[in-house]
C-alpha cells in the first residue's frame, strides 16, 4: 500500500482543489476519505509519481456504496 494523491476527472477535467490523499492498494484500487466521505475508486497511474488518476467519468464506480464490506475484503488481501 502507498500514499498517493488522486487526481478526479469529472466531465473532461481535472481540478487541482478536487485532489485528495488516498491509499494505492496492490490491486490498482485507491481508498480516499474526503469531505466527510470515503471512497474506493479503480485507479490509473500516472507518470507522475505519487498521483494517480481516478476517471469518474468511465470508470467512477464507488465500490463502497454498493458493498461496504469489499473495503474489509480488500485489506484482508494485503
Amino acid at each position: 500500500m502507498t500514499k498517493v494523491t488522486v487526481r478526479y476527472i469529472f466531465e473532461g477535467v481535472t481540478s487541482e482543489a478536487d485532489n485528495e490523499s488516498g491509499i494505492l492498494f496492490p490491486n490498482g484500487k485507491v481508498f480516499v476519505a474526503g469531505n466527510g466521505e470515503l471512497g474506493l475508486y479503480e485507479a490509473q497511474l500516472t507518470d507522475e509519481q505519487g498521483v494517480v488518476l481516478v476517471d469518474l467519468d468511465k470508470a467512477g464506480d464507488e465500490y463502497m456504496r454498493e458493498d461496504p464490506s469489499v473495503l474489509i475484503d480488500l485489506m484482508a488481501a494485503v
